[in-house]
């Protein structure tokens, strides 16, 4: 099954805004963090990718660890600009760059829900903020996590996948 298509532009409607609601809350960011990171693969797995935990959609991120090469997996938020993927490495607001940033600026060729890309980070500012605009228009959350960062100085890393 093709990688559903996020609009970043689409109007949500009130049942999006109250998921959202409720994932930018306390209980809701435990719930993403350690709960839904295992539940989404699964559901992922099982439904094709039609079903999620949450409103928000996301699909498997397949990378190969930056350090041991062994394949890693991780479930993550995505939209679409064009024909492209884009993700944001905001590790829910903490310091440090989760570990998939690392692994695709080791190896850029990973799969994403059962497609082939390459990863290439966002280096220019322009298009970063534009990008991170857009992805605030999917979740809301990435303002928090933006937030979040300012204090630690981290500023939160976007890729463009790029199908092979």
């Amino acid at each position: 099954m093709p990688l559903r298509y996020v609009d970043p532009h689409r109007r949500r409607g009130p049942q999006y805004d109250k998921g959202v609601r409720i994932g930018r809350s306390p209980i809701g960011q435990f719930m993403a963090r350690h709960i839904a990171r295992r539940t989404d693969p699964i559901l992922f797995r099982l439904t094709n990718g039609r079903i999620n935990m949450g409103p928000i959609v996301n699909a498997p991120l397949r990378t190969t660890g930056a350090k041991s090469g062994k394949p890693r997996e991780v479930q993550l938020t995505y939209f679409h600009d064009g024909s492209d993927v884009i993700l944001v490495a905001s590790n829910f607001g903490q310091d440090k760059h989760p570990q998939w940033y690392h692994n695709l600026k080791a190896n850029p060729d990973c799969t994403f829900g059962q497609e082939p890309f390459t990863a290439v980070e966002v280096t220019d500012p322009q298009e970063r903020a534009r990008l991170y605009g857009l992805a605030e228009r999917v979740y809301a959350g990435y303002g928090d996590y933006r937030e979040m960062t300012a204090a630690t100085g981290r500023e939160i890393p976007v890729f463009r996948l790029k199908p092979r």
